[in-house]
């Protein structure tokens, strides 16, 4: 091998390095992810195999100019013997009226989630959502875990859990 031939790969890795290092680095927010924890979860009777539960969270877009707008947000409730519920989710305007019928759930802390919420890049947000679960409340209280999932407009999705180490 001549010299020159060895000075121009050389050159050359380390012009292929720095474009590496250069892509990674221009793309390290733009991933689309909320962070968060959930706070509080409230749980209600409807009847004797229904409930209530609702559950204020904080979250946190981790992408630094990227805006996670949500298009659907479901609650999921793994019972005693580790069976996964999904409830359905209580649209905003019909939590106010929850709100006024059973006073025993509390009072409202934050704003309900609702579709078309923008949590924008790098922002922080505390949220309300309820959802109707298809469980007795002492199959809600004696839960394992309690999941929020987010989806996003494109199709990204995050999870906040009560109980991250139970998945």
């Amino acid at each position: 091998m001549s010299r020159n031939f060895v000075v121009f790969l050389g050159v050359g890795f380390a012009i292929i390095g720095a474009l590496i290092v250069l892509t990674l680095l221009g793309t390290r927010g733009a991933r689309l992810s909320l962070e968060g924890k959930i706070l509080k979860v409230r749980t209600m009777a409807t009847d004797d195999n229904n409930s209530i539960v609702v559950i204020d969270f904080r979250i946190h877009n981790t992408a630094a100019s990227t805006p996670f707008v949500i298009k659907d947000a479901t609650v999921t409730v793994t019972t005693g013997d580790g069976k996964d519920v999904e409830g359905m989710t209580v649209a905003r305007r019909d939590m106010d009226r929850i709100f006024e019928a059973y006073k025993l759930i509390g009072p409202k802390f934050n704003q309900s989630l609702i579709p078309s919420d923008r949590v924008a890049g790098d922002q922080t947000i505390d949220r309300m959502i309820a959802s109707a679960i298809p469980l007795p409340e002492s199959a809600v209280e004696q839960r394992r875990n309690l999941r929020v999932r987010f989806v996003e407009l494109d199709g990204a999705t995050s999870e906040i859990s009560e109980n991250p180490a139970v998945k």
